[in-house]
């Protein structure tokens, strides 16, 4: 047996090198190619925040936390779920031998270099289902797809010429394209397709190929990635008739607010079948799992790590792609946090021809924990909400496939095509990544004034045909609120923690309490066109509250609306009433800008006592806000010495929301407010807190120079 130690031997011996017949292309290339890597791409469609590469990678190994994600759930909550991860490809090229792996990722570490590469000006391709996204495509598969190619074919790495030490190149090629969507049941899982052609002039023999990852699960709004004992705080687990491996956090420490949630990569399917299987429920007889710690050594007994395997042929790589680690070591790491790298893969493919090639794909899903058992308690009852995402990714992929065989058989020939839009037909091919698809988000316009928020948006949800039923198929309106607080009482979640305020459908159907949309109408006459404002072409024709009603708005509160449409279900195909994503819009309500001089200008809460309702946890999240406003104003404050604390500048597009508090407690979604307030941290221009006291304050109206005055009182 050649071994690994040996291995490295013949990769700087010239001599021994053409004696394998290592085919000279896989050496070939310009060592001044520019280095075409791609790490910016992040999925930012639904609740998971994924990035992915064009050189076989996913996350970022929190390089750029906290301003791109790695693997963060929900989106925007600093959540994260996946250090890193990569695919694995093994096979016994004819050439060698022996067997060799080409890896993107098994170790996490920045010497952890990606053994596959990318070809002169490759980058990634962004496609969208959508057809109001800049990225629409008719071949997009998802709302969000990223599509990259790559390949192992390169010893050294194009930008640098360092080697790549001990990669020994199968000759692949890869295509990866990933899937994201926002339906509310396909927003918290991401589909990767891997297609690998085998572009090796020589039959590849016993092909596996694995997904890695580093799943580490903390709330980094507590715990930095990297800070001592963010790493060794999770477990792990898997489920081999779900074909999944999971991550979950065990302990919170040294952070003080769990994560509270799993990551799960899943194997939804391969085409062709490795050898021996028929069928997707098949699948699991040929998948293992293998499992690793980062840091042990090589006499670790179960989990040693793969910086090891080079020298050890019977712990290889290839070994821990094709079997599973022991039973009682699968076990432990459910119960014993530590820094664990976990992989699932699949195989064989006994023969893969040249030009041949296989897909395998994967799903990476995120759930929140079920249940109300302390977190370290991983039961099947808290993955509940992990296993019904897996089943809704399954059945994404699964498509037409009903059966699972990777045919299209008789009565399997669902989607239909609707050629000019009248007759629906099948269209004779097996499609996969079919998802019952609720109506089209509203778009949604909102204005804001004194404790007022007032709704507007479209009928484009009422023309939305399902390309499961070939119907037009459109029963309602929901409109959500957040509630008052939850955006720094529930920080790291606040988003989904939104209500149902209001529900309007057809009067015409069975779905819904049949209301009707009179009550919503702007306008009832039936010569109405819809609404239009001043520079959108958007034509409005529903509001929210209706015309009459009214609900009070707190001012100097954040709430989140959000506007969706559902259908009618789909009994045919013994589908419910689907609901779109909601159309969200954040909104901060308060006085209205005015140069009136008899207007007087005010601060509220005034007494401003510290450790207020909305403060946050330190001088930094504090916040009161300066009201009546003009549209361009300078806020001056003072002691009663008359020494100047701070000025803040006031437009009606910057109104203070650039302060610790906001950066710690808004979210993403553009804020809409009214202009004639103005946030202030109670910092002094020295950046320092103020004490207790009277101050005075000055503004100053930049378009008619009238100064107003007045006074508050701060209690700490």
């Amino acid at each position: 047996m050649v071994t690994f130690k040996y291995s490295r031997i013949i990769q700087y011996t010239v001599i021994v090198v053409v004696s394998l017949r290592i085919p000279v292309y896989l050496y070939t290339q310009s060592l001044n190619k520019p280095l075409d890597n791609v790490t910016t791409y992040y999925t930012n469609i639904g609740k998971i925040g994924l990035t992915v590469t064009n050189f076989g990678t996913i996350g970022t190994r929190n390089q750029m936390w906290p301003n791109q994600p790695s693997c963060e759930y929900p989106l925007g909550s600093r959540i994260e779920h996946i250090v890193q991860g990569g695919l694995w490809i093994g096979a016994r090229p004819r050439q060698y031998g022996f067997p060799v792996v080409s890896c993107a990722f098994y170790r996490g570490s920045a010497d952890d270099i990606s053994e596959f590469t990318t070809e002169r000006g490759a980058t990634i391709i962004q496609r969208s289902s959508l057809s109001t996204s800049q990225y629409f495509s008719e071949a997009a598969i998802s709302h969000q797809d990223f599509v990259a190619e790559f390949t192992d074919r390169y010893t050294r790495v194009p930008q640098t010429g360092d080697s790549l030490i001990n990669h020994f190149p199968i000759g692949v090629r890869v295509r990866l394209e990933s899937y994201a969507w926002n339906f509310p049941f396909a927003e918290n899982y991401v589909i990767l397709n891997y297609t690998i052609y085998n572009e090796n002039p020589d039959t590849l023999e016993d092909v596996y190929v694995g997904l890695c990852c580093e799943n580490t699960v903390r709330n980094t709004n507590y715990v930095r990635p990297g800070a001592t004992g963010y790493f060794f705080s999770s477990g792990n687990g898997y489920d081999s008739l779900a074909r999944m491996m999971y991550g979950f956090e065990i302990n919170p420490s040294p952070g003080s607010v769990p994560a509270d949630s799993y990551v799960g990569e899943a194997l939804l399917g391969t085409t062709p079948f490795p050898d021996g299987v028929t069928s997707v429920s098949e699948l699991s007889k040929k998948m293992y799992m293998n499992v690793w710690r980062y840091s042990s050594g090589a006499n670790d007994l179960y989990y040693p790590s793969v910086d090891y395997d080079a020298a050890n042929p019977y712990n290889s790589k290839y070994t821990r792609l094709t079997q599973s680690n022991p039973r009682q070591t699968l076990t432990t790491i459910r119960t014993s946090p530590n820094n664990y790298i976990t992989m699932i893969s699949v195989g064989p493919w006994t023969r893969v021809a040249p030009r041949d090639s296989i897909n395998v794909v994967f799903a990476i899903i995120c759930a929140k924990k079920a249940g109300t058992q302390h977190e370290m308690n991983d039961t099947r009852e808290a993955r509940e909400n992990l296993y019904k995402a897996l089943a809704w990714v399954q059945r994404a992929y699964t498509g037409e496939d009903i059966n699972g065989n990777n045919q299209l058989d008789l009565g399997e020939d669902i989607v239909t095509r609707v050629p000019g839009g009248l007759l629906a037909v099948p269209d004779g091919k097996l499609t996969r990544y079919v998802l019952p698809t609720p109506p089209n988000q509203p778009k949604v316009r909102v204005q804001v004034s004194n404790q007022s928020v007032v709704l507007y948006w479209d009928k484009s949800a009422e023309y939305s045909l399902d390309p499961l039923s070939g119907r037009y198929d459109f029963a309602g309106y929901r409109i959500y609120r957040t509630k008052p607080g939850s955006d720094f009482r529930t920080s790291s979640t606040w988003l989904m923690d939104i209500s149902l305020i209001g529900e309007f459908d057809r009067s015409d159907d069975t779905i819904g309490y049949n209301t009707g949309l009179k009550r919503i109408l702007i306008d009832t006459s039936a010569s109405f066109s819809g609404l239009t404002f001043p520079g959108d072409t958007t034509r409005y024709y529903y509001r929210f509250p209706p015309l009459g009603d009214a609900i009070p708005q707190l001012n100097g509160w954040q709430y989140v609306y959000g506007v969706s449409a559902y259908d009618q279900g789909d009994a045919l195909n013994n589908l419910l009433s689907m609901e779109s994503a909601m159309t969200l819009v954040n909104v901060l309500t308060g006085a209205q800008p005015t140069s009136d001089p008899n207007v007087e200008v005010g601060v509220y809460p005034n007494p401003y006592y510290v450790h207020a309702y909305w403060d946050g946890s330190g001088e930094r999240t504090r916040k009161l806000y300066f009201t009546n406003l003009p549209a361009r104003a300078t806020i001056t404050i003072y002691t009663l010495a008359g020494d100047v604390v701070a000025e803040l500048e006031h437009t009606t597009r910057s109104i203070g929301t650039d302060i610790e508090w906001f950066r710690r407690y808004g979210s993403s979604i553009p804020m809409v407010t009214t202009g004639g307030e103005h946030a202030w941290d109670l910092l002094t221009k020295n950046d320092q807190a103020i004490a207790t006291g009277l101050y005075l304050f000055t503004v100053k109206d930049h378009d008619t120079g009238i100064v107003k005055r007045g006074k508050f009182l701060v209690i700490k």
